[in-house]
C-alpha cells in the first residue's frame, strides 16, 4: 500500500483524494476499465495487453471477478464480458446518487403521465449513454435499452451535451463524427457541421433539443439538460413518440411537463434539497 492522490468524477465535477491504497485493488481495476471502455466481449489476450498486465497476472484476477459475479466469460468462445454483479453496481449507483435518483423518478412520472417512451441519458467513455429506460404505454418498435449510445451531433439527446456539457472528450468526440471517424454509437444521423452549429446555438437559445423525424423517420424526441449544484450538466432527460403523437411546439404538454421536471431536479440539487435516495 501507498500513499497517493487520486482525480475522479462526480455528477460532473472533479474531486479529490489522498489516502492510502491497495494495488491489487487499483491493478484489477484497470481490467475492468478496459472492459467498460471496450464495450464488448474480450479475448484473455486482447484485455491483458489493454489493461497492460502479462496474460497470467490477468487471467487471475478474472478467476477472483468470476467468483463474485464481476465478470462473465462466454463457455462457447472464452471472451470475457461484465458479469451481473457489475449491473447491480451500476444500478445501486444509480439508487444512491441524488440527482439520477430524482431524474429516474422524473421519467418514471413523465412516461405514466404522457404515455411516451422516457429516458435518462450520461455522458459515458463514448459518448451520450443511455442508463435508464421508461418504455411508456404508446408502444415504440425501438431497439433502445441501458447502455444504447447516441451520437453527440445527429440526436435531440447528444445535442444537450454539446450545448450545456463540459465533459472529458466531448470536443474530441464532436470533432470525430463531423469528421465521420469510427463510432461506437448505435443512434443519430451525422449532421453537417455548419448544420450542427446551428443546432448547438438553436438548443442553447431554447434550453431544450428538439429532433423531428430524424434520426429516425416518423419519429419525434424532446430533450432537456438536468444540472448539478455547481450548475454543471448531469445529465439528459429525453421523451420520443411519433410523429403524430409527440407534439414539439412549445406549448405541448410533454414539453412543458418536461421542463418542469427537469427544472424541479436541477433547482433541488442547486438547494441541496434532493433526498439521498429514492
Amino acid at each position: 500500500m501507498g500513499q497517493q492522490k487520486r482525480l475522479w468524477r462526480v455528477g460532473g465535477k472533479r474531486m479529490s483524494s489522498a489516502g492510502r491504497s491497495i494495488q491489487s485493488i487499483e491493478v484489477g481495476g484497470r481490467i475492468l476499465t478496459a472492459l467498460v471502455n471496450t464495450c464488448a466481449p474480450m479475448m484473455l489476450r486482447d484485455l491483458a495487453q489493454m489493461a497492460d498486465l502479462p496474460p497470467a497476472q490477468c487471467h487471475a484476477y478474472l478467476t477472483s471477478y468470476r467468483n463474485i459475479g464481476l465478470v462473465e466469460q462466454d463457455p462457447q468462445t472464452g471472451h470475457y464480458r461484465l458479469g451481473g454483479f457489475a449491473m447491480r453496481l451500476g444500478i445501486g449507483f444509480l439508487r444512491s446518487d441524488p440527482i439520477l435518483a430524482a431524474a429516474g423518478e422524473a421519467i418514471k412520472q413523465l412516461s405514466q403521465n404522457l404515455g411516451h417512451m422516457a429516458l435518462m441519458l450520461v455522458w459515458g467513455p463514448h459518448g451520450p449513454t443511455i442508463v435508464q429506460v421508461q418504455e411508456g404505454t404508446l408502444g415504440l418498435p425501438l431497439n433502445i435499452r441501458q447502455g444504447t449510445l447516441f451520437s453527440v451531433t445527429g440526436t435531440a439527446s447528444g445535442l444537450i451535451f454539446a450545448a450545456f456539457g463540459k465533459q472529458d472528450g466531448l470536443q474530441e468526440m464532436i470533432a470525430q463524427e463531423l469528421d465521420g471517424g469510427d463510432s461506437k454509437v448505435s443512434v443519430g444521423l451525422i449532421p453537417e457541421p455548419t448544420s450542427f452549429k446551428s443546432q448547438v446555438a438553436t438548443t442553447r437559445k431554447r434550453g431544450y433539443a428538439l429532433a423531428v423525424g430524424v434520426p429516425l423517420p416518423g419519429i419525434n424526441a424532446v430533450s432537456a439538460p438536468v444540472f448539478n449544484g455547481a450548475s454543471e450538466l448531469a445529465l439528459a432527460v429525453t421523451i420520443i413518440g411519433r410523429e403524430e403523437e409527440l407534439s414539439v411546439e412549445a406549448n405541448s404538454p410533454a414539453l412543458v411537463q418536461l421542463l418542469a421536471k427537469v427544472k424541479a431536479v436541477s433547482e433541488g440539487a442547486k438547494r441541496g434539497t434532493l433526498p439521498a435516495s429514492q
